[in-house]
């Protein structure tokens, strides 16, 4: 039963369905630019750290269109965020936060199959290369902020 939990938790770590309603400028995979997402607004008004970037990563991916597709399951986004959360929480050492997803958000823990995010056009990829595109997003959006500050 532990073993599952776990691997519930971590797939739903990934992100998932409609929590929110879906932006009109949308990039080529249907997902909103993080500098413009409701996320990076909450991120902005707390203290800058790699948890807190985590965080904000899992809270742009909980109103992201997409879907997890974790050993051949589909997961919804209702479920999914407070045990992202939970296993972000629990399982996080201070590691830089693109080591931690390379580790964390690429392989299920029972399977061993990859996980996949599913998108509104029915394309899919690695859930590990889409986490990472848009931390790297969420990156570039700071320095251009403190540029102009």
């Amino acid at each position: 039963m532990r073993k599952f939990l776990s691997g519930v938790i971590l797939s739903f770590s990934l992100g998932v369905v409609f929590l929110g309603a879906v932006p009109a400028v949308l990039g080529a995979d249907g997902l909103e630019p993080v500098a413009q997402s409701k996320a990076f607004e909450e991120f902005l008004k707390k203290p800058e750290n790699d948890l807190a970037k985590m965080i904000c990563i899992l809270n742009y991916f909980g109103a992201a269109p997409i879907v997890v597709r974790y050993d051949g399951i589909d997961y919804t986004a209702q479920a999914a965020y407070p045990f992202g959360l939970v296993y972000l929480m629990t399982n996080y050492r201070n590691e830089n936060p693109e080591d931690w997803a390379r580790k964390h958000c690429y392989r299920s823990l029972f399977e061993n199959n990859i996980i996949f995010f599913k998108f509104q056009d029915g394309s899919s990829r690695p859930a590990r290369d889409v986490i990472l595109e848009k931390y790297h997003e969420l990156e570039e959006a700071l320095r251009e902020r403190a540029s102009r500050a």
